[in-house]
């Protein structure tokens, strides 16, 4: 199995996992609950790192420049893949929020890519079709 055909086999199980985690938990669990609260910021994590890196292997095979951020890099591809790069982009700022702002807890980062899971799943098809089905 190549790289691309990993990484997409990683965001669909993860996209399972993250969806099955977050059922019945709400604002007051997570808050409450450590373990919850690492689990589920961790995958979302997991999941936008493993969308640059799909973003960097389609830049890559268009011969392109990888940018220096992940915003930047999802961006690129916007020539290729369309619009749905701009439903994807904003999810970096939650994955920053929660690395780069540990200290603070935020329920709404939770919430956002929860309701973001349909333009995941659609991004991911669109770079599969440009990818030439792999």
């Amino acid at each position: 199995m190549d790289k691309v055909q990993r990484l997409f086999h990683f965001l669909d199980e993860t996209i399972i996992y993250f969806s099955k985690k977050q059922e019945g938990i709400d604002r007051d669990t997570y808050y409450a609950d450590r373990d919850i609260r690492s689990i589920l910021d961790k995958t979302i994590n997991d999941i936008i790192l493993c969308l640059v890196d799909i973003a960097e292997e389609c830049l890559k095979k268009e011969g392109r420049h990888v940018p220096d951020t992940y915003r930047d890099t999802i961006l690129a591809c916007h020539e290729f893949l369309g619009d749905i790069v701009l439903k994807i982009a904003p999810l970096v700022k939650h994955r920053n929020e929660m690395i780069h702002q540990y200290l603070k807890i935020n329920w709404q980062n939770i919430i956002t890519v929860k309701g973001r899971i349909p333009a995941i799943q659609e991004y991911l098809l669109k770079v599969k079709e440009t990818l030439g089905g792999q």
